[in-house]
């Protein structure tokens, strides 16, 4: 039976308004139809970015403030639960049989087809939704390109250097495999149905895609961002080790997207 939704991004963000309408414009214009947004940012701006998409059936957007200064409002250690994972559990539960397949993401990762492709669909079409249960897709890290202020231009033109190996990796769940994820406590991968036999897919010469991750972006950005994460200290030591190794490959496969976004 043909699902509402193809190719669904579960997210969630806060205090990136700047970067919302990139990112989406950007994914719709490569194959995703459809975003569950869960907005801890809690602002009238983030509404107002996201309203055209929602209007537009693009968009789901969930209020996630009600755990704000609670126990789950904190940097987590090794299997413990906060907000970020209440919300892909509230997904999962909810929406897995309205979609084919989702991911985790976040708004400074960017799904990139590879092998000169134009979009995300050519290779996800050819995966076997009936076997595959799962791809664990390669994620790459992009640096700052040595700019120490917010750039005016878009995050796709702006940050052109990257890591010359893959670091990380997330998973991309067929929804048909995906239990509720109720005991699931990562950014990364999702729980799947213990008694549905299926094959994940985890070889990156089998995957179609990368994940473009500009986590670091300016100097600027990287001290100012907001930071949930104990491995990313906000301080100027911490951006130089962080960027140290990000500026390796000057990778310019980006352009052609940004301007198709910009005519």
């Amino acid at each position: 039976m043909k699902k509402k939704y193809f190719l669904t991004f579960a997210t969630n963000f806060k205090s990136e308004n700047p970067y919302l309408k990139e990112w989406l414009d950007y994914h719709i214009l490569v194959g995703v139809d459809h975003f569950y947004l869960y907005d801890q940012d809690g602002g009238n701006e983030a509404k107002e970015i996201l309203r055209p998409y929602e209007e537009k059936g693009f968009v789901t957007r969930h209020p996630w403030t009600q755990y704000d200064g609670t126990k789950y409002d904190r940097p987590t250690k090794f299997y413990q639960r906060n907000k970020n994972h209440l919300a892909f559990t509230h997904c999962a539960a909810t929406y897995r049989k309205d979609f084919q397949w989702v991911m985790k993401i976040d708004v400074d990762e960017f799904l990139y087809p590879l092998n000169d492709q134009t979009s995300l669909l050519n290779w996800i079409n050819s995966v076997d939704v009936k076997k595959i249960k799962g791809c664990k897709i390669p994620r790459i890290n992009f640096g700052s390109n040595g700019l120490e202020q917010t750039p005016k231009q878009g995050v796709l033109k702006s940050y052109t250097k990257r890591e010359r190996s893959y670091s990380d990796h997330k998973d991309l769940a067929n929804g048909d495999f995906l239990s509720d994820n109720r005991f699931a406590y990562s950014a990364h991968w999702w729980n799947y149905k213990v008694f549905k036999t299926g094959r994940f897919l985890s070889d990156t010469e089998d995957i179609g895609w990368r994940i473009n991750h500009y986590y670091i972006k300016s100097r600027e950005e990287y001290l100012s961002r907001q930071n949930v994460s104990k491995g990313r200290p906000k301080t100027l030591e911490g951006f130089n080790l962080k960027d140290a190794n990000c500026n390796e490959v000057t990778d310019l496969g980006m352009l052609k997207f940004s301007e198709q976004l910009d005519s």
